[in-house]
Parts: C-alpha cells; structure tokens; sequence
C-alpha cells in the first residue's frame, strides 16, 4: 500500500467528466500544456525524415488531445498506439474518430509485442504511480516494447526543482507548495536505478534543437514566486497576462520547475 493513498483513477476520472476535451484537461497551466505539445512535437519531426521509424507508443494519451495534435502536423506517418488506465479518458480520445488505436491499459502491462515500438512520448504520466517500485517496473515494460535504439521523451516531475522553488518561497515568508497527492516525483537517485542498464539519456550534441530539460524552470519562478509574491489580494492567480508575457520573453534559467524533459535511448 502506499504511504499516501490517494484514488488516482477517480482523480482523473473527475477530470475527464469535468473538462472532456479540453486541452487542458490534466494540466490548467495552459503555457505549460503548449510548450509541452510543441516539445513533443519537435521530437517526433526529428525522426520522421527516418522511414525506419514509425512505431509510436504514448503512454497516458488522456483524451487524445496530444494524438490529435500528431495527426494534424504528421497525419498517417506514425502507427500511432495510445494507451491509458482511465477508460472515461480513453473513450474521449475515440471519440476524436482519430486513425489512430487507443486500448484502456497499464503502463505495468502493456497490449504490445517485445519490441512492437520505434518511440515512446509521455506526458506527466509515470508521476502517476505512487509506490517507487511501480515506478520502476514500468521502465522494465517500457524497455520491453521498446526495440533497442528506439528513442523515449518523458516529461516528468523531480522533487529537487520543487525543493528550490520552495526555498525562494521561503526567503520571502511564503507557504510552500505542495507535492500534489496524486503524484509521487522521481529523485534523481530514483530515475537514475529505475532507467540503469535499460535506457540511457542523450548527449549534449543529440539533445541539439530539441526543448532544454529545463524548459518550464523561468516561468515556474515567475507564476509560483514572482506573481504570487506581487499578486494583489483577489488577483487572478493562474493564465495571467503576466504569465504569458513572460513564459514567451525568457529563457529557461536554473532547476526551479517540478517537471523535467527527458530524452532516452533504449540500450
């Protein structure tokens, strides 16, 4: 049992019947949901030119709204499979009427052949298993249905960019920010035995062109220090226009977002 029960699937059945299509449906921070979708998407274009790749797994589709985007900018050029452990979100994303498969299924056990996959994109999704062990069994299936060379963008949370942005929260006497109950975030002592001898991370020269692992730190100091910090009393707290000004006028800087990009090849 974990130490933090929480009824994960209920949240996100919750979610699905509140916000249907919406592309915001499991995250509200709506630059984050597009700096997201743009990352995933300069990932995929890196590999189209590559006809030997075309087998795309997404872990955790939601309501399709990631596969929908794929659709429009690739169209057919990937077998597209996605796959999620909420059917109301899995029945969302078939209502799309997309060419694509969608399955009601775990990331413990996936509808797959060993080695059915070229690449695998998640979203926010292995944060989603609250006991580490699980954590790490669905990098052992991952690594099963993934062909050797095949290439994995995750996005997920780590707890050390919490941890700096709650110190900068502190200096000016502010409450710290929760770990939401539905997300246990990885440590980099946790990622670093969950991936060993089955993925390694891109280097520096193949991390070139694609978003920075850091993508979301400046606007997470801005909209969870910064605005907080001057917000007046009553003020809108999220999708600012201060928000959205300064999410497109700086670059990343520093470790001070929860979610991380991360590039792997299976080895």
């Amino acid at each position: 049992m974990s130490e933090r029960p929480f009824d994960v699937i209920g949240y996100y059945r919750a979610q699905a019947q509140s916000n249907g299509l919406a592309a915001t449906v499991t995250m509200p921070d709506e630059y984050v949901v597009e700096a997201e979708l743009k990352a995933i998407i300069a990932f995929l274009a890196r590999a189209e030119p590559d006809t030997s790749v075309r087998r795309l797994l997404e872990i955790g589709c939601g309501n399709g709204h990631l596969a929908s985007v794929i659709h429009r900018r690739f169209e057919t050029r990937f077998d597209y499979t996605g796959i999620d452990y909420t059917q109301e979100m899995i029945d969302l994303a078939k209502s799309r009427s997309l060419p694509f498969r969608f399955e009601y299924a775990s990331v413990l056990s996936l509808p797959l052949e060993n080695s059915e996959t070229d690449l695998v994109v998640s979203d926010r999704v292995l944060i989603n298993l609250l006991e580490p062990k699980d954590q790490a069994a669905a990098f052992t299936e991952l690594a099963r249905v993934t062909r050797r060379g095949g290439l994995l963008m995750l996005i997920e949370g780590f707890k050390q960019g919490l941890e700096n942005l709650n110190l900068a929260r502190s200096e000016f006497m502010m409450p710290p920010i929760p770990e939401p109950p539905v997300n246990n975030w990885f440590t980099e002592e946790r990622w670093a035995a969950a991936i060993a001898d089955k993925f390694t991370e891109l280097s520096e020269e193949e991390l070139i062109g694609l978003a920075p692992q850091n993508l979301f730190s400046s606007h997470y100091f801005l909209t969870r220090f910064v605005h907080d910090a001057i917000r007046p009393g009553g003020g809108k707290t999220r999708n600012t226009q201060f928000a959205k000004f300064f999410a497109r006028a700086l670059p990343p800087v520093g470790d001070y977002s929860p979610l991380r990009l991360k590039y792997l090849r299976r080895i």
